[in-house]
């Protein structure tokens, strides 16, 4: 581990269409928050699934690599990956593994990471060139933080479902980002279970909220389910993974920050926003009952297809 390195660790499964448009995003943050002059950029890509080498997001991958003028190494993480000296101002490594999910990519990138500071990012999101530079004042400014995050919200697509689907991100819930976070690696647990529906939610939570520490006016920016169908699988995951960690970590729920209860959490909304969340939070319960029936009879595989309309940035 090395103060003067910073580690960018991207889980990324073989079939994400979007990893050049995130790779994108975060070159522009990183150049903006002024850190390349005193720490060299790790950047660490774990695609897991088949065939990563001939994958698009390698081909994503390699031809941003190319276009930074940085080296790019790729390494086996089924094997013992032997990983390249971090030089330069941006050294690159595909790790690749065949098994395939996020915990499992994460705990591949937590035990290759060389930075004193890991920014843990989602290969399918956007966000502004201040957001790197504000989550690393917020652990510059807090000695006992390790988990720093922005706010998540959304970029709808002018549809009515879509302004459904983008209510609950008018309120400001507490919460780390499962899309980008920036860790104080000696702070992480060494792993996490690899079969967490919900890593983000459990590594909030192991850590405790004491050691959590937020700007929500920084954000990172998701695209919503465009479809009632991939509504049902995102929410159906998510909703499943609070049943398995309820289920699984008894008494773990109790070590996160307290939630905003509904008079502070409609003040957010105006009259046609309250209507709209009555009809998503029918559909969240919804997919609470599915998913509490499926986990208990032990119905899980499956869980992580992806929902393709949350891919798709370059659609109107």
């Amino acid at each position: 581990m090395s103060s003067d390195v910073i580690t960018l660790a991207i889980p990324c499964r073989t079939d994400e269409p979007e990893l050049g448009h995130t790779l994108a995003a975060a070159w522009v943050s990183w150049q903006a928050s002024g850190r390349g002059a005193a720490h060299a950029l790790e950047l660490l890509v774990c695609l897991n699934g088949r065939d990563a080498a001939t994958s698009p997001a390698h081909d994503d991958l390699a031809a941003f690599v190319r276009a930074t003028g940085g080296t790019l190494t790729s390494c086996d993480a089924d094997a013992v990956p032997v990983l390249p000296a971090v030089e330069g101002p941006l050294t690159a490594v595909a790790l690749t593994t065949r098994r395939e999910g996020k915990p499992i990519a994460w705990n591949v990138l937590r035990a290759a990471a060389r930075g004193a500071v890991v920014v843990f990012l989602d290969a399918d999101v956007a966000f502004a060139p201040d957001t790197l530079g504000r989550i690393f004042d917020l652990l510059d400014a807090d000695s006992a933080a390790v988990l720093a995050s922005p706010k998540t919200t959304c970029a709808p697509r002018p549809t009515a479902f879509e302004r459904i689907m983008a209510v609950p991100y008018a309120i400001d819930f507490p919460n780390l980002s499962a899309q980008l976070y920036a860790a104080r690696r000696d702070g992480l647990p060494a792993q996490m279970p690899e079969d967490l529906i919900e890593p983000e939610r459990w590594l909030e939570l192991v850590v405790g909220a004491a050691h959590v520490v937020r700007d929500p006016a920084a954000h990172v920016v998701v695209r919503l389910p465009g479809t009632l169908a991939d509504f049902f699988r995102q929410r159906i995951r998510i909703e499943m993974g609070k049943v398995q960690i309820a289920h699984d970590h008894p008494g773990l729920e109790a070590q996160g920050v307290a939630q905003p209860r509904a008079r502070a959490a409609l003040r957010y909304l105006g009259v046609a926003d309250i209507a709209r969340l009555g009809v998503y939070l029918t559909l969240r319960e919804l997919c609470y009952a599915i998913a509490r029936r499926r986990f208990r009879r032990g119905h899980t595989a499956g869980i992580w297809r992806q929902a393709a309309s949350t891919k798709r940035w370059g659609a109107a």
